[in-house]
């Protein structure tokens, strides 16, 4: 069951508190008068009955803006309110009386008089004056306990307060605990622990923030773990072709070698092999930083695969490989730069001759879409293990790990290949099975009528009857 949402949390929350606030209000107006006795609750009804009176009479005198004919259009005043009886007056702003007993109230000492203004605008245009006689000893008029009605009130405040403050406590420790072990686990792995996990929250957003949270730190301890072993194998591909020179140099100036032909062009191949590794690294690093140029042009496919058939034919043929062809025809062409795709067919061309043995084939097919041209290149080599197929496109990555530099190569040609390839906007996979070879294909857009034109001519594709191995 995935936990509730923080809009849901909220309004509950926002729902608890105008409930429990109008149910505190009922229950401290029950309270008050469950506290009070009856007689001061008849006393609180007749006051609230005559307060209702008064506003009406306000409302009359806004409407006609005086007094006049105020009994023969309202009715006569009553005489008294709720259980409580007793003489009702309406004076005017002067102290007249202008509806009621005519008689002005002749007070003997135990009546309760009850002064209610009636106000009209912000200004006093009357007051209806109650008088009641006190005829009960149980029945004190007018002296409402207020003590109890404020206790009643403060208890009943309190104990709403609690409830709410409690609730508030559950609801906060809802939202900032988790964001208190995000913040840690942000703190950790800033510190250099990128094996810092968090724990999913009870809140929806907050646990899909801890899962992203997760998958950020997960990625950058990869990220981390693969910087390290990258620096590594850096260091080691330079470390020992530089070992080599440095020793045969060493060599020659203490008299073990001579500085014959040999040995210079042991020392130029080392060197050509540090050459072309810092030239891959550079490639690879303007490739990540989005700097990599490109000169497009608007190319045939089959230029492409013959220009890679003619560089790697006199290779096929020294390992005894068959390099063949599968072109349809009326191809659509591509806008790419076609010294970077030429390097990508030679990568995977030159990797293939390198796991195919002898009497093996390679083939070189391209297929089309609407949208996409693919380039497809088969061998029928080894295969790739299942568990290193993912990795074939890292950096430095040798399935084989028997294979040494000479001849299994840095590990970086399928890396360059993979960033080239999505330089252009397209894909590279590789599908494979052990004992029976693999194919490293990849997709490139199809020009676009608006591309520029080609300055190649289209020429045919070249079948391997063309070129016997």
């Amino acid at each position: 069951m995935r936990p509730p949402r923080l809009f849901n949390l909220m309004l509950t929350a926002f729902a608890l508190v105008i409930v429990l606030g109008i149910s505190g209000m009922v229950l401290s107006f029950w309270l008050v008068m469950g506290q009070a006795n009856p007689g001061e609750r008849r006393w609180m009804e007749a006051e609230m009955a005559a307060r209702a009176r008064a506003t009406e009479l306000a409302a009359y005198y806004r409407q006609t803006g005086s007094w006049r004919d105020v009994e023969r259009q309202m009715g006569p005043l009553p005489q008294g309110f709720g259980d409580i009886k007793g003489s009702t007056w309406l004076l005017d702003a002067n102290g007249r009386i202008v509806a009621g007993r005519r008689r002005p109230p002749i007070l003997r000492g135990n009546e309760a008089v009850r002064r209610i203004p009636i106000i009209v605008d912000g200004r006093q245009v009357g007051t209806l004056v109650i008088s009641v006689v006190d005829d009960e000893e149980a029945f004190p008029v007018g002296s409402v306990d207020r003590r109890t009605i404020l206790l009643g009130i403060i208890g009943a405040g309190a104990g709403l307060m609690t409830i709410l403050l409690v609730l508030a406590t559950i609801f906060s420790r809802q939202l900032s605990t988790p964001l208190r072990h995000i913040s840690a686990a942000a703190h950790a792995i800033a510190a250099g622990d990128h094996s810092s996990r968090v724990q999913p929250a009870n809140v929806r957003e907050l646990a899909d923030l801890a899962a992203s949270f997760n998958r950020m730190a997960a990625a950058l301890q990869q990220a981390d773990q693969q910087r390290r072993q990258l620096t590594a194998d850096i260091a080691h591909e330079l470390r020992t072709p530089l070992s080599i020179i440095k020793g045969r140099l060493e060599g020659i100036q203490d008299g073990v070698y001579e500085a014959d032909d040999e040995q210079i062009e042991a020392l130029l191949a080392e060197v050509a092999l540090l050459e072309r590794l810092i030239n891959d690294l550079h490639l690879l690093a303007l490739a990540d930083a989005g700097q990599l140029p490109l000169y497009r042009e608007t190319v045939s496919p089959v230029m492409l695969v013959n220009e890679a058939i003619r560089s790697f034919t006199q290779s096929a043929t020294e390992r005894k490989v068959a390099l063949t062809t599968t072109i349809p025809s009326d191809l659509p062409d591509v806008d790419v730069d076609p010294q970077r795709i030429a390097q990508v067919l030679g990568n995977l061309i030159s990797n293939a001759l390198r796991h195919t043995p002898p009497g093996g084939e390679i083939n070189l097919a391209v297929t089309a879409d609407a949208d996409n041209v693919t380039f497809h290149v088969r061998d029928t080599g080894s295969g790739i293990d299942s568990a290193d197929l993912p990795h074939i496109f890292d950096r430095f990555y040798r399935s084989d790990r028997s294979r040494t530099r000479s001849s299994g190569g840095a590990g970086l040609g399928l890396a360059i290949a993979r960033r080239l390839v999505e330089a252009h906007g397209g894909q590279i996979w590789a599908t494979s099975q052990l004992g029976h070879g693999t194919t490293v294909s990849f997709r490139v857009p199809v020009a676009s009528p608006l591309s520029p034109a080609t300055s190649y001519e289209q020429e045919p594709a070249i079948h391997p009857t063309q070129w016997p191995l």
